[in-house]
């Protein structure tokens, strides 16, 4: 059954309605029951296929269990066969998310995401529609098929593209896909049309009576036909309340209507200064003209005077371009004669480098000579000087003969065992001395460690008051303002977020800090949700990349580096996640989800998303933390990894349990009570400063001990430093006086002997420095015959250059001269072109003042079309029509402006005859709503009582193919559903309730019941998912045989069922029906293989 928006309430037109129409006029509902309801099922008997609406194929990508997965459907009987876990409930479940519908609506998860298979990042679905005949969708631009392409990401996000049969995007907006789905009959939230396993395997044993009833109201549509009436009755409330709002503004808007009516009939007094004012701005207008006629005359005789002194100009350029022209051929000249004389420079040039060349030579000769030389005169003075030194040592020794050396001797001894007693009391004392310097750096290492000690840990504890000095400016900071917890910029922060958000530059307002926008149930667990949450209670969460892209540039221009907040992004909900099933449980312990007082969705989703709130329990005693969650001591509760303590302690249970003990003591952002917190520190910060002033105390002492020790230190290095320098001495002087030994007897022959060598050696190297002398005096004169020689030729060329240096000044002055006739060509030449340009910009005012002119003219005369010549200057009329203008405002504070009256008069008076024609029109349409809406109410009470008449009909017709015996007891008053159902018709037994019945006979039941609706039902496609597990072959049998005599009946549906069992063996003999045959489970499967009834690769029965 389908309802559209908009649309009359449709009646029980169709075939399968009309028969009933008479009897249910005649029948009351408390007669119903009593009726004889021995008749047989009556079908809508169509056998062509249906043209619109129909799967014809299932594509899954990264989809559940599913790698890749290809069905392709029939147009009537689809049997999906597979064993448990092969993923049959995948392709039902790609059904509905394919079209748009919810995650929840499948049972299969809370979110889209959840259906991504494990380890991927999308997943995509695509689902065939068929689209043809009369009724097709946009037949035109999509053709007989239509393709619905979902992708959804890890993110939650996810996207529609709608394709034509050739693959060509149409559209990606998700109301287009609602049209198609409405043109179709489509219903993917029906449970009737779409029915999973759960709803199948648990429906009839527990759902209550109301909850059936619910069931049986949606199933059929009724449900959003009576929502549709609600909000029919709503909306015409709401304009009732309109219209008595207008009716009550009617009777001040008449009496506004009749005070500016009479105002509007007594305006007649300002007719002829208005006319005078009119006259003036005419001839105002024509004004202006003769004023710009004569600038328009100034500027064209400045144009005749500027174009005059252009002759002057280009007579001077032309001088200026005959003096250039001079000054070249000069210079062109000198060239010349310069260039000659570089040619006889140039031709005496290699007579110069070659004698040049032999000089260099003759040069290297004559130094060479003159260092042999010079090094022989050398040798001669060294040999001659250690001969005159040998002679004087001879002379020396022969003076000093014989002479007595013992008793310097025995001094020597004497004095050498004096010094060594000296010496062996300085080393006692030097000893002595080592010790006490040893102790005393031992001292000063022991201090100096105490003192730095000490200063770390008065400086740790000096960083600890701080620390706590900022954290007591936060909280009295936030004594009035709790966003300054989050750090002094937040307040300003969140000013600029809001102003942007009132501007619409946000899609969606960024929520944060997220520490602000919830409360705590229970303060106490303050410290263990803070613990948890961590940095995210700085964070904020933008709707999408946009928004977040603003917020960094607000980021940027009021937090600093080291303080700036995370940004999450995640597309807003305006509903929390559904985590009834995923949340841990435990009936003693409550998991931070349920101590969270927030009213935003938003928020909620955004910690559950982050941190996964839903599965972290708060354990008040640690002892029994480590107890709960220890795997080894006992079960876990389910769906729990993780647990705080009061005290922020931190428990993991997976793979080992592992604890980690919090540091901090007290909550820094979720804190309740700011004035305990204040106190608190203010009392830690006294004891704090109290302690730092002991240790500082302490230090001074140190300090005043290590520098005492530091002096004593000092001096005995000084003392072993002088100790030092005496032993030494003492050694020295011991040294030198063992060192002494006595002279052997002189002997003077050998050195004698030497002296002779010497002298033989002074005569043969003087032969030699004679002989080198002499070379060296030729090479002398051959050096000065050849400077002589080169002077020559040097003094030729430098005469030629010398008679090219006037030529060369010459030739520089005419280069000169060149670029300043030049320059003087360039600046009239720029003289002409500015004057030029003048010409052209006076010529350009001149054409655009006539442009004005013929503008203003034009203007003028739209006001007064003849041409006034007035001698009035401008502000002469400007003056008169002022003064006139005031005489009209004067006149009309007395009367009132007559434009304004009139207009305001003729506003209230049409406002008044729209409201009067708005209230008559409203309240026609009310009456005739009221009266609609009335005939809707009795046809939907017939239409609903008519639809649950055949339901229970074919219910009980369905039943009786197992002789079973039942019936459906609707009670719309109380909106319930009873069904009894009585397996075997035994005397004395009654009927019995659904839920006493067993496994197969509560699945054939249910199969009856499903049926039941399905006849009340208009949707294209039927699906069921497992409908048999439960079931015994008698009971699928007929269950089967049953099913397949409505899909014969009804070629114009399609139907889908899934089912673990072996549909072969059941010998369905209906035509074009096919089995498609799972692969065992694999988990990566890609194209799904598929067989017809009889194993062969055409549809059964062909």
């Amino acid at each position: 059954m389908s309802k559209r928006k908009g649309e009359e309430l449709p009646g029980p037109s169709r075939k399968k309605s009309t028969s009933l129409v008479g009897t249910s006029s005649r029948v009351s509902e408390d007669e119903e029951d009593d009726m004889d309801l021995t008749q047989n099922a009556d079908f809508d008997i169509n056998t062509k296929e249906a043209d619109i609406g129909i799967v014809e194929k299932i594509c899954l990508k990264n989809f559940m269990c599913h790698s890749r997965l290809d069905v392709s459907l029939g147009p009537h009987v689809n049997f999906i066969v597979g064993r448990n876990g092969s993923g049959k409930s995948a392709i039902i479940t790609a059904l509905v998310v394919g079209l748009g519908g919810k995650a929840s609506v499948t049972s299969r998860g809370s979110t889209i995401k959840g259906f991504i298979k494990s380890g991927k990042h999308n997943a995509e679905v695509e689902i065939h529609l068929r689209n043809r005949g009369p009724d097709a969708y946009k037949a035109g631009t999509y053709g007989d098929k239509i393709v619905v392409e979902r992708k959804f990401t890890h993110d939650g996000s996810s996207s529609y593209k709608l394709k034509s049969r050739e693959g060509k995007v149409v559209s990606t907006k998700r109301e287009e896909l609602t049209a198609i789905l409405d043109q179709f009959n489509i219903q993917v939230d029906n449970p009737v049309a779409i029915l999973n396993q759960d709803t199948s395997r648990n429906f009839l044993n527990s759902k209550s009576p109301h909850d059936r009833y619910r069931f049986f109201l949606k199933a059929t549509q009724l449900e959003q036909m009576l929502l549709d009436y609600t909000r029919a009755n709503e909306q015409r409330e709401i304009t009732k309340e309109v219209i008595e709002k207008k009716q009550q503004t009617l009777p001040t808007l008449e009496k506004e209507v009749l005070d500016w009516e009479q105002k509007f009939k007594s305006l007649t007094a300002l007719d002829d200064l208005k006319t005078k004012m009119e006259q003036r701005k005419k001839e105002l207008a024509w004004a202006f003209v003769i004023s710009r006629e004569r600038d328009l005359q100034q500027m064209e005789k400045n144009l005749q005077q500027e174009q005059k002194r252009i002759p002057k100009f280009d007579q001077k350029v032309e001088e200026a371009k005959a003096k250039v022209e001079k000054c070249i051929q000069k210079h062109n000249d000198l060239k010349e004669r310069l260039r000659q004389t570089n040619e006889e420079v140039k031709l005496l040039r290699p007579q110069f480098d070659a004698a040049k060349e032999t000089l260099k030579e003759a040069k290297a000769v004559l130094r060479n000579r003159q260092n042999e030389f010079r090094k022989k005169e050398s040798e001669l003075r060294k040999l001659a000087k250690e001969r005159d030194d040998i002679s004087a040592r001879i002379q020396e020794l022969q003076k000093s003969a014989q002479h007595d050396y013992e008793s310097e001797r025995r001094e020597r001894e004497e004095k050498i065992r004096g010094l060594e007693e000296q010496a062996k009391a300085l080393k006692a004392q030097q000893t002595t001395t080592e010790h006490d310097l040893e102790n005393f750096r031992g001292e000063v290492t022991k201090l100096k460690g105490e003192e730095r000690q000490m200063q770390m840990d008065v400086n740790s504890m000096k960083s600890h008051e701080d620390k706590k000095k900022k954290q007591l400016n936060n909280l009295l900071g936030a004594k009035n303002d709790r966003l300054a917890r989050f750090g002094p910029y937040m307040p300003n922060l969140l000013q600029h977020i809001e102003e942007k958000f009132k501007r619409g530059e946000f899609h969606q307002k960024p929520r944060g800090p997220l520490g602000a926008c919830f409360k705590l149930k229970d303060p106490k667990w303050a410290l263990a949700a803070e613990r948890c949450l961590g940095a995210l209670l700085q964070s904020f969460c933008c709707h999408d990349h946009h928004d977040e892209k603003i917020l960094e540039s607000l980021f940027d221009r009021v937090c600093n580096d080291r303080h700036r907040p995370s940004i999450i992004v995640s597309r807003f909900k305006n509903s929390v996640y559904d985590i009834s099933k995923l949340r841990a449980h435990s009936e003693r312990f409550p998991a931070v989800y349920d101590v969270i007082d927030s009213q935003d969705p938003v928020i909620l989703n955004t910690l559950i998303d982050q941190r996964g709130i839903e599965n972290i329990l708060l354990i008040e005693d640690k002892v029994e933390a480590r107890t709960v969650m220890d795997p080894d001591v006992q079960a876990q509760p389910r769906n729990c990894h993780e647990a705080f303590t009061v005290e922020g302690d931190q428990i993991h249970s997976v793979p080992s349990l592992r604890y980690y003990s919090n540091n901090n003591s007290h909550a820094r952002f979720l804190t309740s009570n700011t004035e305990q917190d204040i106190h608190r520190l203010q009392g830690e910060l006294t004891q704090l400063r109290q302690e730092i002033q002991k240790k500082e105390q302490v230090k001074v002492t140190l300090v005043n001990n290590l520098r005492k020790n530091q002096n004593e230190e000092k001096k005995c290095e000084t003392q072993l430093m002088k100790i030092g320098q005496r032993l030494n001495k003492f050694q020295n002087e011991i040294y030198e006086l063992k060192s002494v030994e006595d002279p052997a007897p002189i002997d003077v022959t050998t050195l004698e002997e030497e002296v002779n060598n010497l002298d033989t050696q002074i005569s043969e190297m003087s032969t030699v420095r004679d002989e080198l002398h002499t070379q060296y005096q030729a090479s002398l004169s051959e050096f000065q015959v050849q400077e002589q020689k080169f002077k020559e030729v040097e003094s030729q060329m430098r005469e030629k250059a010398e008679v090219g240096e006037p030529l060369k000044d010459e030739f520089g002055l005419a280069q000169v001269e060149i670029e300043q006739a030049k320059s003087h060509r360039k600046h009239y030449e720029q003289k002409l072109e500015e004057q030029q340009n003048k010409i052209r910009e006076e010529q350009r005012k001149v054409e655009e003042e006539s442009k004005v002119l013929e503008s203003d003219v034009r203007k003028a005369k739209q006001i007064c079309e003849e041409k006034i010549n007035t001698r009035r200057s401008i502000q002469n009329l400007e003056s008169e029509i002022t003064q006139i203008n005031k005489q009209i405002k004067a006149e009309e504070k007395s009367h009132g402006n007559a434009e304004e009256i009139t207009r305001t008069f003729h506003e209230k008076r049409d406002m008044y005859r729209k409201i009067v024609t708005e209230v008559k029109q409203c309240q026609s349409f009310i009456q005739h709503l009221e009266k609609v809406m009335i005939h809707r109410q009795q046809q939907y009470s017939e239409f609903r009582k008519l639809i649950a008449m055949r339901a229970k009909y074919f219910f009980i017709v369905l039943l009786s193919n197992r002789n079973y015996t039942g019936k459906m007891s609707f009670n719309h008053s109380k909106e319930t559903l009873e069904m009894n159902v009585q397996p075997t018709t035994t005397e004395g037994e009654g009927a019995r309730d659904m839920r006493s019945l067993s496994g197969g006979e509560r699945s054939f039941s249910t199969v009856c019941f499903i049926l039941a609706l399905w006849d009340a039902m208009e949707s294209p496609f039927r699906c069921l998912d497992e409908f048999d597990v439960f079931m015994d072959m008698v009971n699928r049998r007929i269950s089967m045989d049953m099913m397949m005599a409505v899909a014969k009946n009804q070629k114009h549906k399609q139907f889908i069922f899934l089912t673990p069992q072996n549909m072969s063996k059941l010998g369905i003999e209906i035509k074009s029906s096919k089995i498609f045959w799972m692969p065992d489970p694999d988990r990566g499967q890609g194209v799904l293989p598929f067989e017809p009834v009889n194993n062969e690769e055409e549809d059964a029965g062909n």
